[in-house]
């Protein structure tokens, strides 16, 4: 009977070492930055029409406690249940590195193009399935060196680093 490695409690992340245990991640607290333009106080007719806005996640700091080794990685993430759709539970980020934070972009609007948003919190190629009762199993092929970030719910991200 192979043991179960499922985190204990529901948004947990743990890692799947070489030799079948798991590490937890660690938890960061995130906060959100949002940045604009503001070319509607230029009082020309029209100019607020080329406002632009951001928002980033931003996680303090430039790097995570833990550290992988490049290649395949594997997580569990503990959920509620595992029969909603994965994108929905959690997301997969690589993270930009700025002097002082790590940062990913959520949106960005301009009134002329439209709002974009980034696809549901992920921009790490990753393959999941459902694992133990409650959890996922999240596979990342090949990670490649940076600082990524697994969001469970909003506000939280549980961080490693790609050496």
């Amino acid at each position: 009977q192979s043991q179960n490695l499922e985190p204990e409690y529901v948004g947990q992340v743990a890692v799947v070492n070489a030799d079948s245990t798991t590490t937890l991640l660690d938890k960061e607290i995130t906060t959100l930055k949002s940045k604009s333009s503001m070319w509607g106080l230029v009082p020309v007719p029209g100019s607020s029409l080329l406002d632009k806005s951001k928002m980033n996640i931003v996680i303090k700091g430039t790097a995570s406690k833990t550290k992988l080794k490049r290649g395949p990685l594997t997580f569990i993430i503990r959920a509620e249940k595992n029969d909603f759709d994965p994108k929905a539970v959690f997301g997969v980020l690589k993270f930009e590195v700025k002097k002082k934070t790590r940062e990913f972009l959520i949106m960005k609007s301009s009134i002329l193009s439209g709002s974009e948003q980034t696809t549901r919190y992920n921009n790490v190629e990753t393959k999941i399935k459902k694992y133990g009762s409650n959890s996922y199993i999240v596979t990342i092929e090949d990670a490649q060196p940076g600082e990524y970030g697994i969001m469970t719910d909003f506000g939280t991200v549980y961080s490693f680093g790609v050496e």
